[in-house]
């Protein structure tokens, strides 16, 4: 996986919620790298930094989601649950859409693992 730990960040507004956030993964070693719309077609793997992946030139048309996601790569069991404490314990609405980088999905771009993660939330919402 990732060298050094690494939160990929969508759709985060520039408010104190995601200062808060950035201070606190900049305490704990873990770098965050907000991904932008014309990032959205390109591998997991590669907005990671993962060696082996390469830019995907080819031209998209359209393509965007709005809500927020976090792809966590490269942490620690530990760290992400650390990660995801900090969220509780500052009172921090949670993320609804986050994930964990794997041998899989590096391999998809960040719209098809938003598509993924939004269907199994959906369906976590009916078991609930």
């Amino acid at each position: 996986m990732t060298k050094n730990p690494l939160i990929l960040v969508y759709n985060f507004k520039p408010d104190e919620r995601t200062r808060l956030i950035r201070r606190y993964l900049n305490k704990e070693k873990i770098s965050f790298r907000m991904v932008e719309v014309p990032e959205f077609w390109q591998p997991l793997g590669y907005l990671a930094g993962l060696s082996g992946f390469q830019k995907d030139t080819s031209f998209h048309l359209g393509g965007n989601f709005f809500e927020e996601m976090l792809v966590m790569c490269g942490l620690s069991p530990d760290q992400s649950d650390r990660f995801l404490r900090f969220f509780r314990e500052e009172g921090l609405a949670p993320v609804a859409l986050k994930a964990m980088l794997t041998p899989v999905n590096q391999h998809w771009n960040s719209l098809k693992l938003y598509e993924e993660l939004k269907r199994e939330h959906q369906e976590m919402q009916k078991l609930s």
